[in-house]
């Protein structure tokens, strides 16, 4: 796309990021100790209904714990099968809003 429209890679990224909006991914790991991990596992069977302030739309358990919050940010949790590690993903629309939710992340799994 770059060579067809005759435009750099960033310029056709921020055009479409007007259209569509922007995002904000992230992804960490957090060592558990064996009693974290094991009061963790347990909060992985709630149903929490806000998270960082926000109203929860939907939880998915496909592969760990995603909640999917009424504006289209959401926190994601996965326990590693082979490592004592919880990884989470998050997204959110801005910057200041993803550190926001990974704080809260972070806070939920160690709390």
């Amino acid at each position: 796309m770059v060579a067809r429209r005759n435009q750099p890679l960033k310029r056709q990224l921020d055009a479409l990021f007007v259209k569509v909006g922007s995002f904000y991914p992230k992804r960490e790991n957090f060592r558990l100790t064996p009693e974290v991990k094991a009061k963790f596992t347990g909060k992985l069977g709630s149903d929490p209904r806000d998270f960082c302030g926000r109203k929860v739309k939907e939880v998915v358990r496909t592969d760990g714990l995603k909640l999917v919050c009424q504006d289209g940010t959401w926190v994601s949790y996965r326990l590693s099968g082979t490592d004592p590690v919880v990884r989470v993903y998050t997204k959110a629309d801005s910057e200041q809003e993803l550190e926001r939710m990974s704080a809260a992340a972070k806070q939920w799994i160690f709390e």
